[in-house]
């Protein structure tokens, strides 16, 4: 199973983002584990308007989202299921700037099934990254 980190970066006027990080596999003879790779941040009203699904995302690795706050220090770990389909999510909404098509994209997303979650983030991480995005956005966003 993979592991997945979402962390709390605090900003401003008592604001926050949100970073998801992918984690590393330890490998043979290694004794730490390699860093952790960013895949995405969200902040500001892309933040606002996703913050359901982040809530059913925190629920279902048995989080209290009333926990999300800009004071938290420790990061939540994720389940892979839960963490691939808040990935896609982090890299399809980090530049739009339309609260309509960020609510169709957050519903559209939160509708995936797994394997189909999979397949976009296989997809997002393994091709030409910004032409997936960019497939994501106008499949996903009407």
């Amino acid at each position: 199973m993979q592991e997945f980190q979402l962390r709390v970066i605090p900003t401003s006027n008592n604001n926050f983002a949100l970073e998801l990080y992918q984690c590393a596999y330890k490998q043979a003879g290694q004794k730490k584990r390699p860093a952790a790779k960013r895949l995405g941040r969200l902040k500001g009203n892309c933040l606002i308007l996703a913050r359901h699904q982040i809530y059913k995302i925190l629920k279902a690795n048995k989080y209290d989202p009333k926990t999300l706050s800009y004071k938290r220090q420790n990061p939540y770990i994720l389940s892979e299921e839960t963490g691939v389909s808040l990935a896609i999510l982090f890299q399809v909404l980090q530049p739009l700037r339309k609260e309509e098509k960020i609510i169709n994209i957050t519903s559209s997303i939160e509708g995936m099934s797994n394997e189909e979650a999979h397949y976009w983030f296989a997809k997002v991480n393994n091709g030409n990254r910004n032409s997936v995005l960019r497939a994501l956005r106008i499949l996903l966003g009407e």
